[in-house]
């Protein structure tokens, strides 16, 4: 019998075997030792050891190609889930926090990480650049388990914060992969004589025209969807049926009405489904959750392929090409570089110190990570785009084991009503 099987048989199995483990999570999931993003990649790894094949970004444009789109529709989801959970109104005050963490803790983020690929791995500025701003985003994805749970619930500040961080840092990093893009394309001759050209291209194109649109398009999107959806004809209002097809609808159409227009389609989901949460009638909490779970589910399935396929990615060799450089780099920016820039610009906040601290713990690095090196890969030629590749995979793996257990222990419930908020929100 066992000369029947053949790999095929072996894919359909573990991914039956790792699907069935979602429906157990909720029976483990006040288990502090439980980490299932970490079990997968492991899976993944040890997978890989038994010749399970591997899409990988090395061999050809399409495995590349299929990376990016996978770990792309990933990302969106998540983003709208995030956008959806949070109740507290976005503003100056109420979200304090979030602001410095994209405005100073991000761009420090990627200096910091640009300067050691430089100095620790020998990266060239676009390689650097690219590492930097792959890196230096909270990811939307594996930092669920450090975000506000569905809509209605009680939230704490630290939650918000990294909420609102994660949905809103993947769409201001993409200019930085942009201006990564751009390094990418020229020689050092060029860099320097085109400098004006290039630098203003860059910020008025690539930052200000596609942030702003990606920006307008999600509030504008975020408003008309409301209105559809709770309206006469809406799904809200009749039976509530199709809460997964509302769900994958409006968020498709907010990030490829944005895309069409070369503006932040990450950006755009995120707003849409904010606006949309703000606009939605008091009494429809139900119906927020109901749309909630529906996309929970779908990142969920997502996430166990791509954390199996990254575990398979690692297993294949990956590991043996690690280097004490690329743990140096890793452990330097979770556990010291994001931790204190971010304990420093949150100061004056009114968190406690306590919050404050989970707040510059958790910065989790992710899928998102995989998405920007992918699509870059995608769109310019990029010497030691291994190296990149390689140091990601390193950190989203310590990244994972580190805030996957640590989260259960050192952070807060969304229903403790003894939690502070920052300022007067």
């Amino acid at each position: 019998m066992l000369e029947t099987i053949d790999l095929r048989d072996v894919f359909y199995l573990l991914f039956g075997l790792a699907f069935l483990g979602l429906t157990l999570a909720p029976a483990f999931s006040h288990t502090r030792w439980f980490n299932p993003p970490a079990l997968y990649i492991a899976i993944g790894a040890v997978a890989a050891l038994f010749g399970l094949p591997l899409v990988t970004p090395f061999d050809d444009a399409l495995g590349t190609a299929v990376i990016e789109h996978a770990s792309e529709l990933i990302v969106i989801i998540s983003l709208a889930g995030a956008g959806l959970a949070i109740d507290t109104p976005a503003s100056w005050r109420n979200w304090q926090p979030t602001w410095r963490l994209l405005l100073v803790v991000m761009p420090a983020s990627i200096v910091g990480v640009v300067w050691l690929g430089q100095e620790l791995l020998g990266l060239g500025l676009a390689a650097a650049m690219l590492l930097g701003a792959s890196l230096a985003p909270t990811d939307p994805v594996l930092a669920r388990s450090v975000q506000v749970g569905p809509p209605g619930e009680d939230e704490v500040p630290v939650k918000i914060a990294l909420t609102g961080e994660a949905g809103l840092n993947d769409g201001l990093a993409f200019p930085f992969v942009w201006l990564a893009i751009t390094f990418a394309s020229m020689d050092v001759t060029e860099f320097w004589s085109t400098l004006p050209e290039w630098f203003w291209g860059w910020f008025g194109r690539d930052f200000l025209y596609r942030v702003f649109a990606g920006v307008a398009v999600g509030v504008i999107s975020g408003k008309l969807l409301t209105r559809v959806v709770f309206g006469r004809l809406g799904d809200a209002t009749h039976g509530a049926a199709n809460p997964t097809l509302n769900f994958l609808a409006w968020t498709l159409i907010a990030y490829g009405v944005a895309e069409a227009i070369d503006g932040y389609g990450f950006l755009a989901v995120f707003l849409s489904a904010r606006t949309g949460r703000q606009m939605a009638p008091d009494d429809d909490d139900e119906y927020g959750r109901e749309v909630h779970h529906s996309g929970d589910q779908l990142e969920a399935i997502l996430l166990v392929v791509l954390l199996v396929w990254l575990g398979t990615f690692i297993g294949h060799g990956l590991w043996k090409a690690w280097t004490w450089q690329d743990l140096a780099l890793a452990l330097a920016l979770i556990l010291v570089l994001r931790p204190a820039v971010a304990m420093i610009a949150l100061a004056g906040t009114g968190c406690e110190w306590k919050d404050r601290l989970r707040i510059s713990v958790f910065g989790v690095r992710g899928m998102g990570s995989i998405f920007y090196i992918a699509y870059a890969q995608n769109h310019a030629e990029f010497e030691s785009i291994d190296v990149v590749w390689r140091v990601t995979a390193l950190t989203i793996l310590i990244s994972v084991v580190l805030h996957g257990f640590g989260a259960r222990i050192a952070m807060p419930e969304d229903t403790d009503e003894t939690a502070a908020r920052p300022a007067d929100g």
